[in-house]
């Protein structure tokens, strides 16, 4: 981090006004004019250094400096001040005055000989040459030096004289009566704090240029923009940071400085009691109530006052109420400063005060957190009200936190097993490898079969989650079987997750819809409970394409009142189910439910699952760049939680949809990349639900690659097991029309046709226009012929309701290619230019690209043909011989033209003659022109 061996030091910034105004008193104590200035402000606001620069340029002008500074273990010492400033020049000079005056200045009360006497040694002096006197911190000078001085600036107004004085404001000066002389007849210049641009200035040049504004601000925040705070600051970034990418504005928020530390212990010197009450205000956090802060100092109300009062003075606290410090840098500072002991025992005895005034339980155990392994008898039970809160405001990371201290309190077997249970759940959040271990040593110690049903609760679906389905399944038939069947909330609970980890399995998908069957017609008691059987019923409906307002109806009900229970398995699979319906105003409105329920719970796998629905819903109306987005960061939010991305049934399905997405897109390299990178792309894939959307995703990936084989190997594999787990639904699972799609490519048009009715009758039944246009447009490209345009004029009909630009585009694609086939040229460019517009438009490349190259090899519209004739054609012979050129019969290029046949071969025959060709030369003879180009294959259609 060390940047000062790098660049130059920054300039002396954030007092040019300042140090202006002292130069041109300066310029007038070199013309003879006497001056005093009085600068002021909070200890550290830079007032030494301003000094430093004004002795700096006084030097440099040929001015004579004296300089002293006062300190609190000297102020006994009479004439101490006086002594600095003219013994160091008299030093200089080797001219002692003749009369002895300096030598002989009394011990203790100066008589006016004596003040005379020292005048008229500083006249001497200034007769010589143009002095300046510097006097660093005058509240702690002794009385008879300023005096001294107080009885000189009455009386040198004719001296080239600058006296300059230094006063921090908050502390009491040790001779009150001479330094508010000084005052009175001083120019007051008060330093304030440096502006947000000055610190930035100096935390890049410590930090680096690359410092964020995040990180600058948490600079300015923590140190109020103090010069000597934020010098602190960053050396102490500079020891403590390691690299600068590592530093970040949560870093600079949590240091203090053993520095500041101790000039806050010599400032507390002459006031110990405002040490005290620091400290415990330190303890107890910003808004510190009063009483409690006196209380845990162990102060009366007035030492407590009094001490309150020269805090505020000094500039350490805030002059409010509740007490806070100005600069938490500060605060920090007070808290590193104490011993390890004595902040455990504060602490600790801060947790007491607050639980004694009923303070809420997340304050209480913020400070048990710095106990260590002190023991409370209450403690535990804080820590799990705490925990509990903690979790209600979306905060599982510090709810776990709560938890494990509560873990090391005195707590029973029961109690013991109660918190791994809640700390388990909290730590799925963010580690579920993690929270399953914690949850199966609760499960190991539960008491009894109710307890033991309280964590295979969240046991069993985080099993599910890393795909631990056989397990997930033993422990909730094990814990089913202890149950008591008329308890039957928990009965159906455990038994709708037993479902959910056999379903998602293809060996046990049939014991699933055996179960499927029951729970559907079972009824809980507790409403959370039927939320969740809606939710399981809509995805389920959803999967099997059998009703899409029953799924719109169940996932509304599910989510009315619903909390962050609502993201297990399988209730959020509703979410995906709802994206297949089309129903915009149904989706909108529950995924802004689901986001709020998402942010409250705090978790970030909640937060990923809405990311996936969103991006589901961005795909569906075909803006590809959103759905990238969306599915991206769902991944990165999987990963940061401890998801291993091949095994989990959350991120599988993502990874397929990013897949589809990237492949639409064109981007064909990274959706190979990504499959890859999970170990995806060329093995055999289980068993397990999640990895048919895998299959369909892959067999669309090797169609744009050109391997229709593999193509049509991992598709039909997809339908099989889609056929046991009854995944009917073609808006969720599009096998077959892939599968038509590479059959068509490679001439197998039967098959093509037998898969394109099945998928057309399945959507036929969903009933969304999205899902029976495809259908609709997969059918007409496996025709062909009249029969193909028809279902593609259909198909498009029926897409242009539908939300799915993209799947439009690729209707109007192969519509127009069939015009085009068919000699409709009008037809196939009307077509073939709204495809390619509206690829275009979504970020659909392979579509848009093929649309052109369609356009490309259509005949040119007549009225397009513009510019001169090439060898020596006339206009309308140009016309003629480039539509005969592309294969029109003569007879069609006079009913484009709207011409005689015999007027076009009378054109015809004046382009062979001066061209020296007959018709199969044209081709050769005619300029090349941007419509030569051949007709690629179909394939590169069925990623959209």
């Amino acid at each position: 981090m060390n940047r000062h061996a790098e660049r130059e030091l920054p300039p002396f910034i954030g007092r040019s006004a300042e140090l202006g105004a002292l130069q041109e008193l300066l310029s007038a104590a070199v013309g003879g004019h006497a001056s005093v200035v009085l600068l002021t402000g909070e200890a550290g606001i830079g007032k030494t250094s301003l000094l430093d620069e004004v002795v700096a340029a006084a030097a440099g002008r040929g001015i004579t400096v004296g300089r002293a500074r006062g300190a609190a273990l000297e102020r006994e010492f009479a004439f101490g001040v006086a002594r600095q400033l003219f013994g160091g020049l008299l030093a200089e000079t080797g001219d002692p005055p003749r009369d002895g005056s300096f030598d002989a200045l009394p011990g203790a009360q100066a008589s006016l000989a004596t003040h005379h006497a020292l005048y008229r040694l500083m006249g001497s002096l200034a007769g010589q040459t143009p002095l300046l006197l510097a006097v660093d911190d005058a509240h702690l000078a002794d009385a008879p030096s300023l005096r001294f001085l107080a009885y000189a600036v009455q009386r040198f107004a004719a001296l080239p004289v600058l006296l300059v004085l230094c006063t921090t404001e908050g502390e009491q000066p040790h001779a009150e009566e001479p330094l508010q002389d000084l005052a009175a007849a001083a120019r007051p210049i008060p330093l304030a704090a440096l502006e947000p641009d000055e610190v930035a200035h100096l935390v890049r040049w410590a930090v680096g240029d690359s410092a964020d504004e995040d990180l600058v601000l948490a600079c300015c925040e923590v140190t109020g923009g103090n010069p000597f705070l934020l010098a602190e600051l960053l050396r102490t970034l500079e020891q403590r940071g390691g690299h600068r990418a590592e530093i970040t504005a949560q870093h600079v928020r949590g240091l203090g400085s053993p520095v500041v530390a101790e000039r806050l212990r010599s400032r507390f010197r002459t006031c110990p009691d405002a040490a005290t009450l620091a400290h415990a205000v330190a303890v107890l956090g910003d808004r510190a109530e009063f009483g409690l802060a006196s209380e845990l100092a162990g102060l009366d109300l007035a030492a407590a006052a009094h001490a309150l009062d020269t805090l505020v003075e000094m500039k350490v606290l805030q002059n409010t109420y509740p007490l806070a410090f100005i600069h938490s840098f500060v605060r920090n500072a007070v808290l590193e400063g104490a011993p390890a002991g004595a902040r455990i025992a504060a602490h600790a005895r801060a947790a007491q005060l607050l639980r004694g005034a009923q303070a809420p339980a997340e304050q209480i155990a913020a400070h048990l957190l710095h106990t260590g392994s002190v023991v409370l008898p209450w403690a535990a039970d804080v820590l799990c009200r705490a925990a509990q809160l903690a979790e209600a405001r979306g905060a599982p990371d510090a709810a776990a936190t709560y938890l494990q201290h509560a873990l090391h309190q005195p707590l029973t077997a029961q109690q013991h097993a109660a918190v791994l249970c809640e700390l388990g759940s909290a730590e799925l959040a963010f580690n579920p490898t993690t929270g399953i271990a914690r949850l199966r040593s609760a499960l190991d110690g539960a008491a009894d079969a109710h307890e033991a049903a309280r964590v295979a609760i969240s046991l069993v679906p985080a099993l599910c989650m890393v795909s631990a389905h056989e397990e997930a399944v033993d422990v909730a038939d094990a814990v089913l079987a202890g149950l008591d069947p008329d308890d039957r909330d928990l009965t159906w609970a455990l038994g709708s997750m037993a479902m959910a980890s056999q379903f998602l399995r293809m060996e046990t998908v049939a014991d699933a819809h055996a179960r499927i069957e029951r729970l559907a017609t079972e009824v809980p008691d507790r409403p959370d409970l039927q939320r969740s059987r809606l939710a399981f019923l809509a995805a389920i409906k959803g999967w099997h394409g059998e009703s899409r307002e029953e799924v719109v109806r169940f996932t509304r009900q599910a989510l009315a009142r619903a909390d962050g229970l609502f993201f297990r398995p399988p209730g959020y699979y509703s979410l995906y189910a709802l994206a297949r319906t089309d129903d915009s105003g149904a989706i909108e409105e529950c995924y802004a439910v689901g986001d709020r329920i998402a942010r409250e719970c705090g978790s970030p796998r909640a937060g990923a699952v809405m990311a996936v629905a969103h991006g589901l819903q961005s795909f569906a109306s075909g803006d590809l760049a959103e759905a990238a987005t969306r599915f991206s960061a769902a991944l990165r939010t999987f990963e940061d939680c401890g998801t291993v991305l091949e095994t989990d049934t959350d991120a599988m399905p993502c990874i397929a949809w990013l897949v589809d997405v990237l492949v639409a897109a064109g981007r064909v390299d990274e959706a190979g990349e990504l499959l890859s990178r999970c170990g995806l792309l060329t093995s055999r894939l289980p068993e397990l639900l999640h990895h048919n959307f895998v299959l369909c995703a892959r067999g669309g990936l090797r169609i744009a690659q050109g391997d229709l084989h593999g193509a049509i190997e991992d598709l039909e594999e997809c339908g099989r097991r889609a056929e046991v787990w009854q995944l009917r639904n073609p808006a969720a699972l599009p096998w077959r029309s892939r599968a038509a799609a590479a059959y068509t490519a490679l001439g197998r048009h039967e098959r093509a046709r037998e898969l394109a009715e099945a998928e057309l009758h399945d959507a036929r039944r969903w009933g969304t226009p999205r899902a029976i246009g495809v259908a609709l447009h997969t059918l007409g490209t496996a025709v062909g012929g009249d029969e193909g345009a028809e279902l593609l004029t259909e198909a498009v009909t029926a897409l242009e309701t539908s939300p799915s630009r993209l799947a439009l585009a690729a209707a109007l694609l192969d519509s127009g290619a069939l015009a085009q086939a068919q000699g409709r040229p009008e037809a196939a460019r009307t077509a073939l230019r709204r495809s390619a517009d509206l690829a275009r438009e979504r970020g659909a490349e392979p579509v848009a690209a093929q649309a052109e190259e369609y356009l490309a090899q259509l005949a040119p519209d007549p009225r397009e043909i513009r510019g001169p004739a090439p060898h020596g054609l006339t206009r309308q012979e140009h016309r003629v011989a480039l539509m005969a050129k592309h294969g029109l019969t003569n007879r069609q290029i006079a009913e484009q033209l709207c011409v005689t046949l015999r007027a076009v071969e009378f054109h015809l025959s004046g382009a062979y003659r001066k061209l020296g060709v007959k018709r199969d030369g044209l081709a050769a003879m005619l300029l090349p022109d941007s419509h030569s180009h051949s007709r690629p294959s179909l394939s590169a259609l069925s990623a959209a």
